[in-house]
C-alpha cells in the first residue's frame, strides 16, 4: 500500500519517463517519415501511406500515456458511493488441456466527490480495495493506477 508522499514520487518518476519516452518516439517517427518520403518515391504508389506516421505517432501517444497530462494531477475527495460486481477475466484452464472455463473477479466503481464527481474502477487484488468505504478520503493521481487513502 502506497502512502501519498511515495506515491507522489512515483507519479514524477512516471511523468518525466512518459516526457522522454514520447519525445524519442516523436523524433524517430518525424526522422524516420523525413528520410521514408525525401529518399523514396513511396506515395506514388499510394497515398495511404501519407498516414503511416500518424499512425504511428497515435501508437506513442498511447503506449506512453502522455495524454493523461491533460487531466488533473491530483483529485482529493470523499468516496460517496462504492459499487461491487463480478466481471469475466481470461480463460483458466482445468485439469486438462481442453478444458476452458471464464473466471470471475470482482472490481470496484468507486465514486469520489471533490470539487467534481469523479468515478475509479478498481480491481479487487489491489490492497487498498478492502478498505475502501463510504466517507474514506482518497487522493487519485494521474499515473498511479490505484487510489490512495489519505486517512491514514
Amino acid at each position: 500500500m502506497l502512502t501519498l508522499k511515495e506515491a507522489r514520487k512515483l507519479q514524477k518518476e512516471r511523468e518525466n519517463r512518459a516526457i522522454f519516452s514520447f519525445l524519442f518516439w516523436f523524433a524517430f517517427i518525424s526522422v524516420g517519415s523525413f528520410l521514408l518520403f525525401y529518399l523514396t518515391d513511396i506515395t506514388e504508389l499510394s497515398s495511404v501511406f501519407c498516414l503511416v506516421p500518424f499512425l504511428l505517432l497515435g501508437l506513442a501517444v498511447k503506449k506512453t500515456k502522455i495524454y493523461l497530462f491533460l487531466t488533473k494531477k491530483e483529485f482529493v475527495g470523499k468516496v460517496i458511493r462504492v459499487d461491487v460486481y463480478p466481471v469475466k477475466t481470461g480463460s483458466i484452464k482445468g485439469e486438462h488441456s481442453y478444458e476452458v472455463r471464464q473466471g470471475e473477479q470482482l472490481e470496484s466503481e468507486i465514486f469520489i466527490q471533490g470539487d467534481k464527481l469523479r468515478t475509479c474502477t478498481i480491481p479487487s487484488y489491489i490492497p487498498v480495495a478492502p478498505m475502501i468505504g463510504v466517507g474514506t478520503n482518497l487522493c487519485l493521481l494521474r499515473f498511479i493506477d490505484e487510489p490512495i487513502l489519505t486517512d491514514i
